[in-house]
């Protein structure tokens, strides 16, 4: 993350709610911001079921979605992480992807379907609901994630000398 602009989501495997939407979505937003920011930002689903979501099995789940194919030149990274439970745990929660109800937040098939993203080199952080229509997240990303006026805004500057 540092020095980086990113887009971190949570995810299991076996997830059957909003994992694979989001997943989906992922990959088109990972094409569509390649347009702008080439590979200078980066994907990043940490999966909050560490003990089943091994690296194979993270593996196997980013080969599905497009991830784990070799990509073409300049397409943002997406990496699939895990961990201990303990460092997952700590992670999860210091990221904000925890539910304020302790019964919610402990059960993995109620979390949140949220986008974090933001850019270390600005400080300019943000979140978004995943579910929503690609232009919803597009331009948020681009505002956040940008660092030039044609980053941010998709316009450009003319320099007086």
């Amino acid at each position: 993350v540092r020095d980086r602009a990113v887009i971190i989501n949570t995810m299991f495997t076996v997830c059957r709610g909003s994992c694979p939407g989001t997943s989906e979505t992922l990959e088109r937003m990972r094409l569509e911001m390649k347009k702008t920011f080439s590979d200078r930002i980066s994907f990043i689903s940490l999966s909050i079921d560490p003990v089943v979501d091994t690296p194979e099995a993270l593996k196997s789940y980013a080969d599905f979605y497009g991830a784990g194919k070799p990509a073409e030149m300049g397409t943002p990274p997406w990496l699939f992480l895990t961990g201990t439970p303990e460092n997952v745990e700590k992670l999860r929660r210091s990221l904000g992807f925890y539910d304020l109800d302790k019964k919610i937040d402990s059960d993995i098939t109620r979390h949140a379907s949220l986008l974090l993203f933001g850019n270390d080199r600005t400080d300019r952080w943000a979140t978004s609901p995943a579910a929503l229509r690609d232009g919803l997240l597009i331009e948020p990303f681009r505002r956040i994630l940008g660092e030039t006026s044609e980053e941010r805004f998709g316009i450009t500057i003319p320099t007086t000398r």
